[in-house]
């Protein structure tokens, strides 16, 4: 697609996708981590990271590489206005915007 760096647009026919299950799923949830923030969707729908996780999807039949997939297509396909809408605030106030959100952990 026109919006994909070129990079990824003029592959040349023999380049192999990675044999590794285990490095295309930490590449997977190297890309679900970036699905944290807002921006960060926003640009992988831009750029539509979509089209090569859906290929990937299709071309590999390992289970935890096709799980990783879902999961990361569940989040970029999900209207952020329905995720908005979930993230109400107990008292009906208002949006929560999880990106302005601060959490203690301890």
């Amino acid at each position: 697609s026109e919006k994909m760096p070129a990079e990824l647009q003029l592959l040349p026919p023999d380049k192999a996708r990675e044999n590794d299950n285990e490095i295309l799923v930490t590449h997977l949830e190297t890309l679900l981590l970036l699905t944290t923030s807002k921006q960060g969707r926003e640009v992988m729908r831009e750029v539509q990271v979509y089209a090569l996780v859906r290929e990937c999807h299709q071309m590999v039949e390992d289970e935890e590489v096709r799980e990783a997939c879902d999961r990361l297509v569940q989040i970029l396909m999900r209207d952020e206005v329905d995720a908005e809408v979930k993230e109400k605030d107990g008292n009906g106030e208002g949006m929560v915007d999880e990106d302005e959100t601060v959490e203690e952990i301890f």
